[in-house]
């Protein structure tokens, strides 16, 4: 049996991190997250001890659509609660995170003055792990 072509793989989440609890963090935001747990807890796929709270909201797209799309649909959910965000920036870490896994022949990301500039106004910064993998790493 052949595995299917190598083919990019790439998407991003909005990430709040700090004291207090994801629930705290929840009714601030006025979103419901995607994930989140407190420090504390057990993780459901590890089931060590989470060390910190962590609360994600997903783009709402696959990893097949471009990471671009993944931005762009975060800073939709994320613009009109500015005033949210603000309370929390100063306590928090507000990151769009982005991931990547890309075949070897390398890759670059080109985020526009729009989207540094709305990022900014809401006092989010970026965080890029991006993955180069090759057929002995490809499990179809």
């Amino acid at each position: 049996m052949t595995s299917p072509p190598l083919t990019d793989r790439e998407y991003a989440y909005f990430s709040v991190s700090g004291p207090g609890t994801h629930e705290s963090v929840t009714d601030i935001i006025g979103l419901q997250p995607s994930q989140a747990w407190n420090a504390g807890d057990r993780s459901e796929q590890t089931g060590r001890v989470q060390k910190a709270m962590h609360w994600r909201l997903n783009s709402g797209f696959d990893d097949t659509v471009p990471l671009e799309r993944h931005i762009d649909s975060l800073l939709l959910f994320l613009l009109p609660r500015e005033e949210q965000l603000r309370k929390l920036w100063l306590d928090y870490d507000l990151v769009i995170q982005c991931v990547g896994h890309y075949l070897p022949s390398g890759h670059g990301v080109h985020l526009n003055r729009e989207v540094v500039r709305q990022a900014a106004r809401l006092g989010l910064a970026f965080d890029l792990d991006f993955y180069y993998q090759d057929d002995h790493d490809h499990d179809g």
